[in-house]
């Protein structure tokens, strides 16, 4: 077991454990070795549930929440739709796992991507809710996003109108610009972390890699160099510690990219597409040129600029840019993929009954709670 090499539980009771699991195999008994573990206490009730995911679902292991399926893993932790039963919302669950619940440091950096999380208020990011500890395991729950991530339209081929991307481009860096001014950078925007819903609306739902930016460095005490390789900025490429929104920027000008085009702007082995980041100048095909109007190359290239001074300053100097150059686009209808639309969607088995009137709420003030029986769209969580 995993746990066992990496040293996070004692290799004596561990082995032992082990024989007898093997004892029950050979007895045609069936029996998890994680459930063998917490019987001998080395791991808790639900830490073991946690690592025989099979089982988590019918344990259901947290007392205010009912789980109701797994929908992505994000890093460290694996993420569930969830209802919060005393006043049946509707949340997106994420769990850490079990191997880094063993270890603090692992633990400190999850609690604060939640606090990160919870002080950011704006349309365009992901409502942070509930941050808790239970039986050993740490989780918290975020406002469910109803809708498809944008890296699951184009791994289906589908073709995202200038308009549109347009329209995403703009409220991300208006989130972009929200993040700065509460001192956050996000180092992994990317269209993996971008659900559309069926109103057009687009929402960053993955804070595993944001950092305060003041005193990074000693914060995080990790390697600088994190991020996605595809979208990544060259000062995150080199391992610069003073990365700011203006990564943020560059990244979003690469999923820009993508989503114009259904490519990515450098491409090849990881040593070719960082090289490209750092060095290469963005190029553009024959059929990119024909398709992307002339005003939306200025800003990629601007927005994707090699050095962080020569790119926009701000989210909100990008959007103004962008309303700028762009008002003919703009001034275009918003045409969202059929496979957004709620025709595409299935019901979410949450039960309607209230849990009690003297249930406390888990909604901030002035926001309201999204009841269950509401439908679901496929993986709004992916890494």
């Amino acid at each position: 077991m995993d746990l066992v090499g990496r040293g996070l539980v004692p290799r004596p009771q561990a082995e032992h454990c082990l024989k007898i699991w093997q004892q029950y195999l050979k007895a045609g008994k069936e029996i998890s070795l994680s459930d063998l573990f917490a019987k001998a206490r080395i791991l808790t009730p639900t830490q073991a549930a946690v690592i025989s995911r099979d089982h988590l679902l019918a344990r259901q292991p947290f007392k205010n929440y009912r789980l109701l399926r797994e929908i992505g893993e994000c890093g460290m932790a694996v993420v569930y739709e969830a209802s919060y039963t005393p006043v049946n919302a509707r949340v997106a669950l994420k769990i850490l796992d079990t191997a880094f619940c063993l270890q603090d440091a692992f633990r400190l950096r999850f609690k604060r991507e939640a606090g990160i999380v919870q002080r950011l208020e704006h349309p365009n990011i992901v409502e942070g809710r509930e941050y808790a500890t239970e039986d050993g395991v740490d989780f918290y729950a975020m406002a469910f996003v109803d809708g498809l991530s944008l890296i699951d339209l184009l791994d289906d081929g589908v073709v995202l109108p200038e308009r549109l991307c347009l329209s995403v481009t703009m409220q991300v860096a208006s989130a972009i610009d929200h993040m700065r001014q509460k001192g956050i950078v996000h180092r992994d925007i990317k269209p993996a972390n971008l659900v559309l819903d069926p109103k057009g609306v687009v929402r960053i739902i993955d804070f595993g890699l944001a950092k305060v930016m003041t005193g990074m460095r000693a914060d995080t005490g990790e390697d600088t160099t994190v991020g996605t390789l595809e979208y990544m900025s060259p000062e995150q490429c080199v391992g610069r510690a003073d990365v700011d929104a203006r990564a943020d920027i560059y990244s979003l000008g690469a999923s820009l990219f993508h989503m114009l085009t259904g490519s990515l702007p450098f491409q090849g082995s990881p040593e070719e597409i960082m090289y490209g980041h750092v060095k290469r100048a963005l190029e553009f095909t024959p059929e990119q040129r024909a398709r992307i109007s002339p005003q939306v190359q200025y800003v990629l290239r601007k927005a994707m600029a090699k050095s962080p001074d020569e790119r926009y300053p701000t989210g909100e100097a990008l959007v103004a840019e962008l309303r700028a150059l762009c008002a003919g686009v703009l001034a275009q209808p918003l045409v969202l993929p059929v496979e957004v639309d709620d025709a595409h969607v299935e019901e979410a088995p949450i039960p309607l009954k209230p849990q009690g009137p003297q249930a406390p709420s888990l909604r901030r003030p002035g926001t309201g709670d999204r009841p269950g029986g509401s439908r679901v769209r496929r993986r709004p969580f992916r890494r």
